[in-house]
């Protein structure tokens, strides 16, 4: 068995609004290995968001133990869990976080300033990252310049520049027409293919069929853990 990337013990979180209190997790409880490919599904409310959050050390759990690549998150401080997000993850998310003023290739090498790297090196490492998602000739396009399945692209880009152990991607597809969305899941599959762990929360159960396994919630509690079946386009 490969190395755990994510390690998920009867995780719970709890959100005290002061009226009432919301079971957002319920003891969720799994493993991910390296060189898996993940699909999160649950409706609106099924805590799939709030997993999200605690995958990306976005959030602490309320009770339970998370280790990501084999470090346990409790009591880190915010900085600490910023390196950890900064060293491990690479973040894809439905409304790309782009930033308007800057070229695709400066919105990729926006996460490498905080790498202790030369200047010419993190330049290098973004172009290698954009020539990597079919883009070299679009990298000094500003993203209103750029198609949907572009800005996700650049989006994708800058997740692999950083070189991450796992690769969340929250939603993905959800701005791209349906030609951008096959093409985006023909890559991440490359991707994981090559050997990249990846975990892709998504309500489309032809999303998550690109995916070896799909882990369901709902209400909080992890109802399912299951094959997805034959993976697409492998």
């Amino acid at each position: 068995m490969c190395e755990a990337v994510v390690q998920i013990t009867d995780v719970h979180r709890i959100y005290d609004t002061g009226a009432v209190q919301v079971h957002a997790l319920r003891g969720v409880s799994f493993d991910i290995h390296s060189g898996e490919m993940v699909a999160i599904m649950g409706p609106s409310g099924s805590g799939k968001s709030t997993l999200m959050h605690t995958l990306g050390c976005l959030d602490r759990p309320t009770h339970g133990r998370y280790l990501l690549a084999g470090e346990d998150i409790a009591d880190r401080s915010d900085d600490e869990l910023a390196r950890l997000r900064n060293r491990y993850l690479g973040f894809v998310f439905q409304e790309f976080n782009l930033l308007p003023s800057m070229t695709a290739l400066d919105n990729v090498i926006l996460p490498l300033t905080y790498r202790p790297m030369a200047q010419a090196r993190r330049r290098e490492r973004a172009e290698q990252a954009l020539e990597q998602v079919g883009l070299a000739d679009r990298m000094h396009h500003r993203p209103n310049q750029l198609s949907g399945g572009q800005k996700q692209r650049v989006a994708v880009a800058r997740s692999l520049a950083t070189d991450p152990s796992l690769l969340l991607a929250d939603e993905p597809t959800g701005n791209l027409d349906s030609e951008a969305q096959e093409d985006l899941m023909r890559f991440l599959t490359g991707l994981n293919a090559d050997g990249m762990t990846v975990v892709i929360v998504t309500h489309e159960e032809d999303v998550a069929g690109h995916c070896g396994r799909i882990i369901r919630l709902l209400d909080g509690e992890m109802v399912a853990d299951e094959p997805a079946g034959e993976v697409a386009n492998r």
